[in-house]
C-alpha cells in the first residue's frame, strides 16, 4: 500500500454503505490526514470514513495481511460503540465493534486471505464512532510467501494523461526521434513527455481543420481519428497516413482509453472516470495501469468567436456537490445589440441570424439547455427570480443588478437564485393564467444546421434561462461550466426545425437486471421534408442506437455506440423525402439497453440499476441480488434472505432493479433527435435564382444585320460584373474548368450569357450583366426561325443550370 494513495470511497462502491450516513463531514487534512505514512483520524470533525486504494500487485490466496491501528481513550456523552473494518475486493476480511467508553488500545491483526487478490482490486478501510476521539491507522502490508517478482507490481500513475503518454505514445514509439520528437516533430507535432499536452489539446492540426484534441469530442479530434483509422480501418476518412505510421496500431483498449480521456475533458492532471459509474476502473483495465480515484476535472474554456463571426453565451458556473446529481434552472440577462454587426441583425435589432454553433461543457454535464424566456424586461426583479447575485469573479456572492454588464466585474456573471427544476417547467414569473410566460413562449437557443443557406433567428437581448443538469460521480465537489458559441449567418434562405421525437421516451423501461433488451419504433417524415441532421438520446444504459429505412433494418445507415457522445449525422445536400409512399419516408430507430451485463455475459454490479445508489429523485423496486447469490431473483428491498449464498448466511442483498423511467441520469430515455426542413422543394423554389424575358416576345420578326433588345427581369439573383475569364473579353467559351476557380456556391449573383442558335456552351456568345442589352444579329443570318439561349452564370462563369430560349423570325429580304 501507498499511504499517499488513500482517497475517499464513493457512495456507490462503499462496501460499508449500511453504516453510511446521508451527510458526511470528513474533510481531508482536517477530519483525516496523512502523517509520516500513517492515517490520523479526528472523529470530532469526521462523522464517517471510508478510504480506498487499489492493490498494486497480485496476491495469492493463503497470503497474510498485517493490519495495525490504534485509538486513544474513547469517550462519548452516552454509551455507544465504534466500528472499524477492512475489506479487500469487496469482501470484508476484518471488522470489530469497540465499546464506548473504553481505554486506548493498539490492534495488530494478522489476517489470512482465503482468496486471490488481483491487481487493481479495491482495498477499503472503514471507521466511524460517536464522540471526539483520535484514531491512527499505522499500516497495511501483504506478506507473500515464495519468490516475489517485482514485475508483479501494477504500474501506477498520478494522472490519466501520464498513463496515456507512457502506454500509448511511448509504447508505440510516437515520441521517438524518428517520429514526433522535439528534434523531429513530424507534422509540427512534438509528443515528447514535456511538450505533448501543449501540442495536442485545443490546438489546430497542421493536416486538418480539426483540433488535434477537441476536449469532450473524440470524433472531432484529429489525433483520435488518426489512431482509429489504423486500429479500425475505414472508421474515419482522414488526411495523410493513419497513426502510428510505422509498426502496429494501438490496441482497441488503448484507443477506447483515449476516447474516454478526451470525452472526460482531456485534462493534463488528475484521474478521470467514465460516465457509467465505473470510476477509473475501466481506463485502468484498458491500459493495464493503476490510477488514483477520479478527480472532478474541468474542461479547458472555449474561446469566444471573433466579434465579426459570432457571440458567446457563457453560463455562470454553479456547484455540483460530490456524488450528487442536480437539475437546476436560473436566469440571466443578455444584451448583444452593441456587439453584433448590423448586417447580422434585423432592422429593429431585435433578432440576429445564426448558422451553426459550438458547445463545450464540463464532463459531468448530463444535459444543458439555454432557453429564451420571453419574460418582459420589466419583470426582471419579480420575486420568483429571488435575489440576483454574482457568480465567479472577485465579488462572487454579492448582490448585483442583472441589466448592468459590469455589475460583477470582469470575470463574474449576474444570475438569479438557483432553483431545482426539471426542464425549467413552472419557472419564472406567472401570468395569472395556469402557466408561466416562459412555458408559453420560451424556446431553446441553438445554432441550427451548418449547411449553407439554413439559418435560425435568436433574440439579441432579453432574459434567458439556463437549464443545467449535472451529475458528479467523484468524491469531491465540482464547479460546472458551459460555453456556447453561435456563428453568424451570411446566407439566409431556408428555414429548418428541430426534431425531438419522444412519444416512446420510456420504451427501455423494464429491462430486467443483468439482461439486455432491444426496442424499436418508427418515425415518419412528411412528404416534401428533407433531413439535415439526425442524432439520438439515451442515458447511460443505452449501449447502441441505430436507424434504418423501413424494410432495410439489417443495413442501418446510422450507428452510434456512445450515449454521451451520440453520433450527429449531417446530410449535405439535404436528404429529400418526396415519395408519396409512406414506408419510403419511415425510419426505424432502435436502441439496445444493457442493464448490468459484461461483454462476456457475466454480471456487472457497477452498471446494473441499483436502488441503493439511485439519485434522490428516482426509485425502483429490486428484483435481483447484488450480494450473496448474485443475480438470483428476490422480491423488493427487504427480501435480502432470498439472496443469501446459503440459508441463514445473512450475506445477501436484494438491490438490482429493472431499468426505470424518469429524468435522472440513472433512469432511461429513448429519443430520436435531428433537424429537418419542411417543404424543402418549395423553399428552394422560392429562393431559386431565375429570370423572365421581358423582350423580345416569342416569335417576333427581325431583320438581318439589326439588333434585338433583350430585357431581363431577375428574381433572387443580383447582376454584377463577371470575374476575368481567360482573357476572352466579353466572349468566353463558358466551359467548366478546374482552373476557373471561383465560388461555385455563389448562386445568388452573377451575370448571363446569350447564345445564338446553339446548345454548345463553348460557342461564341455575348456576356453581360445589365438588365437590358442589344444583341447584334449577323448580316448573313438566313431567313426563317432562329432562337436565343440565355443562361445564368456564377461570377466565375460556371453555368447554374438556369436558362431560357426565345424564338424569333428573320424576315425574307425579297
Amino acid at each position: 500500500m501507498e499511504a499517499a494513495a488513500w482517497d475517499y470511497q464513493s457512495r456507490t462502491r462503499d462496501v460499508f454503505a449500511d453504516h453510511r450516513p446521508q451527510d458526511i463531514e470528513c474533510d481531508r487534512d482536517e477530519g483525516w490526514l496523512i502523517e509520516d505514512d500513517e492515517i490520523e483520524v479526528r472523529t470530532d470533525v469526521c462523522n464517517y470514513l471510508s478510504l480506498t486504494q487499489e492493490s498494486l500487485l497480485n496476491i495469492p490466496a493463503g497470503s497474510r495481511l498485517e493490519f495495525a491501528l490504534s485509538h486513544g481513550d474513547l469517550v462519548y456523552r452516552e454509551n455507544s460503540s465504534a466500528h472499524a473494518a477492512l475489506s479487500v475486493g469487496g469482501v470484508i476480511v476484518w471488522e470489530q465493534e469497540i465499546a464506548i467508553p473504553s481505554e486506548g488500545a493498539i490492534y495488530r491483526e494478522d489476517i489470512e486471505l482465503e482468496f486471490e487478490v488481483a491487481q487493481r482490486d479495491s482495498i477499503e478501510i472503514h471507521l466511524h464512532n460517536h464522540g471526539s476521539n483520535a484514531w491512527t491507522i499505522h499500516g497495511l502490508e501483504a506478506v507473500v510467501s515464495g519468490e516475489f517478482n517485482s514485475d508483479a507490481f501494477c504500474p501506477a500513475y498520478d494522472s490519466t494523461y501520464e498513463a496515456i503518454q507512457a502506454t500509448v505514445f511511448a509504447q508505440h514509439g510516437c515520441a521517438s526521434s524518428l517520429c514526433h520528437s522535439a528534434q523531429n516533430a513530424a507534422g509540427e507535432l512534438d509528443l515528447s513527455p514535456e511538450n505533448s499536452y501543449a501540442n495536442l489539446v485545443d490546438v489546430v492540426s497542421a493536416g486538418s481543420e480539426d483540433l488535434r484534441v477537441a476536449p469532450r469530442k473524440p470524433s472531432d479530434s484529429f489525433l483520435y481519428q488518426k489512431l482509429a483509422a489504423k486500429t479500425q480501418p475505414g472508421s474515419y476518412d482522414i488526411a495523410g497516413s493513419p497513426m502510428p505510421s510505422g509498426g502496429e496500431p494501438v490496441s482497441s483498449g488503448q484507443l477506447e482509453a483515449m476516447r474516454l480521456w478526451i470525452e472526460a475533458g482531456a485534462p493534463e492532471s488528475g484521474s478521470v472516470g467514465d460516465t457509467l459509474g465505473r470510476g477509473e476502473d475501466e481506463i485502468e483495465r484498458l491500459l493495464g495501469v493503476c490510477l488514483p480515484e477520479p478527480d472532478a476535472v474541468n474542461v479547458i474554456p472555449l474561446d469566444p468567436p471573433a466579434t465579426d463571426e459570432g457571440v458567446q453565451f457563457r453560463m455562470p458556473a454553479h456547484k455540483v456537490p460530490a456524488e450528487e446529481e442536480r437539475e437546476l434552472c436560473f436566469a440571466v440577462y443578455e444584451d448583444f445589440r452593441d456587439d453584433i454587426p448590423n448586417k447580422y441583425m434585423d432592422a429593429a435589432r431585435e433578432v440576429f441570424y445564426v448558422q451553426g454553433s459550438e458547445v463545450r461543457e464540463d464532463p459531468f454535464t448530463h444535459h444543458n439547455v439555454l432557453l429564451y424566456s420571453a419574460v418582459p424586461l420589466e419583470l426582471i426583479h419579480d420575486e420568483s427570480f429571488g435575489t440576483w447575485s454574482c457568480a465567479g469573479g472577485d465579488i462572487s456572492g454579492q448582490v448585483c443588478e442583472p441589466t448592468d454588464r459590469n455589475s460583477c466585474g470582469d470575470n463574474g456573471r449576474c444570475r438569479s437564485e438557483l432553483k431545482d427544476s426539471i426542464a425549467c417547467r413552472g419557472y419564472g414569473p406567472g401570468t395569472g393564467l395556469l402557466d408561466t410566460v416562459s412555458q408559453i413562449n420560451q424556446f431553446s437557443v441553438q445554432g441550427g444546421s451548418e449547411i449553407e443557406g439554413f439559418y435560425e433567428e435568436i433574440p439579441t437581448h432579453g432574459i434567458f434561462y439556463w437549464n443545467s443538469h449535472a451529475f458528479n460521480l467523484t468524491t469531491e465537489d465540482a464547479m460546472h461550466n458551459v460555453w456556447r458559441n453561435l456563428s453568424f449567418a451570411d446566407d439566409k434562405r431556408y428555414e429548418s426545425e428541430r426534431i425531438t421525437f419522444s412519444p416512446h421516451i420510456y420504451a427501455g423501461t423494464g429491462t430486467a437486471p443483468f439482461t439486455k433488451k432491444e426496442v424499436c419504433r418508427e418515425y415518419t417524415l412528411e412528404q416534401g421534408d428533407a433531413l439535415l441532421m439526425l442524432s439520438s438520446h439515451t442515458h447511460k444504459r443505452g449501449e447502441l442506437f441505430t436507424m434504418a429505412l423501413k424494410g432495410q433494418e439489417d443495413d442501418p445507415f446510422y450507428v452510434s455506440k456512445n450515449y454521451d457522445e451520440p453520433l450527429e449525422m449531417n446530410f449535405d445536400p439535404p436528404w429529400e423525402f418526396n415519395d408519396a409512399n409512406v414506408d419510403s419516408r419511415t425510419l426505424v430507430y432502435c436502441a439496445v439497453y444493457n442493464n448490468g451485463v459484461n461483454p462476456d455475459g457475466t454480471a456487472n454490479l457497477d452498471t446494473v440499476t441499483r436502488l441503493s445508489v439511485k439519485p434522490s429523485r428516482s426509485f425502483c423496486r429490486p428484483t435481483a441480488c447484488t450480494k450473496g447469490n448474485i443475480g438470483a431473483s428476490c422480491e423488493g428491498s427487504e427480501d435480502h434472505a432470498s439472496c443469501d449464498s446459503s440459508p441463514g448466511a445473512n450475506n445477501g442483498f436484494c438491490d438490482a432493479c429493472p431499468i426505470s423511467p424518469g429524468v435522472t441520469s440513472d433512469d432511461e430515455m429513448f429519443i430520436l433527435l435531428g433537424i429537418k426542413a419542411g417543404d424543402y422543394a418549395g423553399q428552394v423554389a422560392r429562393f431559386q435564382p431565375g429570370f423572365a424575358i421581358v423582350t423580345p416576345e416569342q416569335d417576333q420578326t427581325f431583320t438581318a444585320g439589326g439588333a434585338i433588345t433583350v430585357k431581363l427581369e431577375m428574381s433572387n439573383f443580383t447582376l454584377e460584373p463577371p470575374l476575368p475569364h481567360n482573357s476572352h473579353g466579353g466572349h468566353d467559351n463558358g466551359v467548366d474548368s478546374a482552373a476557373d476557380g471561383g465560388d461555385h456556391g455563389a448562386v445568388d449573383s452573377g451575370h448571363y450569357h446569350i447564345y445564338l442558335n446553339t446548345e454548345d456552351d463553348s460557342a461564341e456568345h455575348l456576356t453581360d450583366y445589365l438588365p437590358e442589352v442589344q444583341f447584334p444579329l449577323p448580316d448573313d443570318i438566313g431567313p426563317g426561325q432562329h432562337y436565343l439561349r440565355i443562361t445564368l452564370r456564377a461570377p466565375d462563369h460556371h453555368a447554374l443550370g438556369i436558362e431560357q430560349r426565345v424564338y424569333f423570325t428573320i424576315a425574307n429580304g425579297l
